[in-house]
């Protein structure tokens, strides 16, 4: 007994994960009474079998079990009916071949009587004795001129006729190809879902299914236009950048983008011991105490270490975007960009200054993030009014936290850096001393004014043996926590100014300094 004919579903949701998609179909099955088990289409070969879940949105029936079920079919590569026309013409061709053959034949023959014709002139005119006459010449030269013209009419015809037959070989290669091709079966995989219902009576029933299938994913994107003004703004978009080859039809479905991992492990890690082990030093380590440079990243929540494949980071806390209206989502692999959510953001501008990183003055936008979910790190797409400027990256930012966000540097603004130091050892204490002058000549190329932030910074001493002292920072605000000293400052069109900043680096004899 054949197997019932499965029934088709449809799309209705997609849910993604940074690893996976979660999907929701919909199918409407014909019931009769009782418990039986019906076959819906639709789902993809590589979907996770545990994850499958049915329910009934509409009709009297109950689910009893859900299973998957994959099967290999095979089926002509072209139907019936196609290879039978594909057959048809086929014969007309070769009946197409036969009567230009005959016609061909036929003027081969004209053409050889005429050749005949011409050689039986020929042998005559050699044995005429004389001609008399002007009309006996003519009589002969007409009929000369008319053999030769049936002879190229016939071979001009016979090559007509070899062209055509050629064409019509060329096309009958091709029909016998595909009808070929046309007698090849193809095998189809396909994924079926079986439900067991128990209904009560008969008629038609609306079932859901939901499962989980890997091949799918996606990551946040952002995109910040700067808006310059008295009060000035900062429109920033936020995209699912969505990749899948599911192998399945989506197309008219809602969108859903999840932070949630549900292939996470949910136990707690095994505490492992951390051993500590102490050693004495050795005579020539207690002589001296050895200074090395490093360089401290001041931690914060925009500015989190991730791998070189990030996944999505939601700071702890799952959080699902869901996108307005409904998607087509071709399952090529290619990116697909769909808008999250869009905000205007007041912010403050100021153009920063980083004389020990770089000469250019940078634009720097201050905002505070507002809306019910964190912005999620990600690409960052920058623009200023109607110009794209580059692209950057987004650090994650918590609900109601304050960001920086850069817009590319200012042209008009120049800053040269110098540092000379000075270096002096006591005689009798040994103590070094090392006097350093920062040197910075600052240009305004612009004809405006431009206001402007500078941040330069000083060693942080982390010993006794070692001290940091600072001797002129009129002007400046010194952070001594992470050694941050800052300025703000105007400065008028094409103006050129110079500032200054000194400190003292002091340590004792037994202190090996490593600059």
């Amino acid at each position: 007994m054949p197997e019932p004919a499965a029934t088709p579903s449809k799309a209705q949701l997609v849910r993604f994960f940074e690893d996976r998609a979660e999907v929701v179909r919909t199918a409407t099955v014909s019931l009769r009474e009782g418990t039986q088990w019906v076959r819906v289409s639709g789902a993809g070969l590589f979907l996770h079998d545990r994850s499958v879940q049915a329910r009934v949105l509409s009709g009297g029936a109950t689910v009893l079990a859900a299973r998957v079920t994959r099967h290999t079919r095979e089926t002509p590569a072209l139907p019936p009916d196609a290879v039978a026309g594909l057959t048809s013409k086929i014969s007309e061709l070769h009946r197409e071949i036969q009567r230009q053959q005959l016609l061909q034949s036929r003027h081969n023959t004209r053409a050889g009587i005429a050749e005949a014709l011409l050689r039986r002139w020929a042998l005559t005119l050699a044995v005429q004795q004389r001609l008399e006459g002007s009309e006996s010449i003519e009589h002969w030269k007409k009929a000369w001129q008319d053999l030769l013209a049936r002879i190229d009419d016939a071979c001009g015809t016979v090559q007509s006729i070899r062209e055509r037959i050629e064409d019509v070989q060329h096309e009958l290669a091709q029909l016998q190809q595909r009808v070929a091709l046309g007698e090849t079966t193809q095998q189809h995989n396909e994924c079926l879902v079986e439900v067991q219902l128990s209904a009560r009576a008969g008629g038609d029933c609306e079932i859901e299914l939901t499962y989980r299938t890997p091949c799918a994913l996606w990551r946040p994107e952002h995109a910040a236009r700067l808006i310059a003004g008295k009060e000035p703004t900062m429109d920033w978009t936020s995209f699912g950048v969505v990749w899948h080859r599911a192998a399945e039809d989506w197309d008219d479905v809602e969108v859903r983008f999840s932070t949630a991992r549900p292939a996470a492990i949910a136990d707690a890690p095994n505490i492992e011991d951390d051993v500590l082990s102490l050693r004495k030093k050795t005579a020539e380590e207690r002589k001296e105490i050895r200074v090395e440079v490093r360089e401290q990243t001041i931690a914060s929540a925009g500015k989190r270490e991730e791998p070189e494949m990030p996944g999505v980071d939601d700071g702890g806390k799952p959080v699902e975007f869901a996108p307005k209206g409904r998607f087509k989502l071709a399952g090529d692999g290619k990116p697909i960009r769909v808008e999250i959510s869009r905000r205007t953001l007041k912010c403050s501008i100021e153009r920063a200054l980083y004389p020990e990183r770089a000469q250019t003055a940078f634009l720097k936008a201050t905002a505070n993030w507002q809306g019910e979910a964190p912005l999620l790190a990600g690409p960052l797409a920058l623009a200023r009014g109607a110009s794209l400027i580059g692209r950057s990256r987004a650090g994650f930012v918590g609900v109601g936290e304050r960001f920086d966000t850069g817009f590319g540097p200012e042209d008009g603004m120049r800053c040269k850096r110098s540092v000379s130091e000075q270096r002096e050892t006591a005689k009798l204490t040994g103590s070094q001393t090392i006097t350093r002058e920062v040197t910075l000549r600052i240009s305004n190329l612009s004809p405006e004014m431009r206001p402007l932030a500078i941040t330069e910074r000083l060693p942080v001493s982390e010993i006794e043996g070692l001290e940091v002292k600072p001797l002129d920072l009129k002007g400046w605000d010194h952070d001594q926590a992470d050694g941050y000293v800052k300025r703000s400052l105007e400065l008028k069109p094409h103006e050129n100014l110079t500032l200054t900043l000194k400190y003292e680096i002091r340590a004792k004899s037994n202190v090996v300094l490593p600059f």
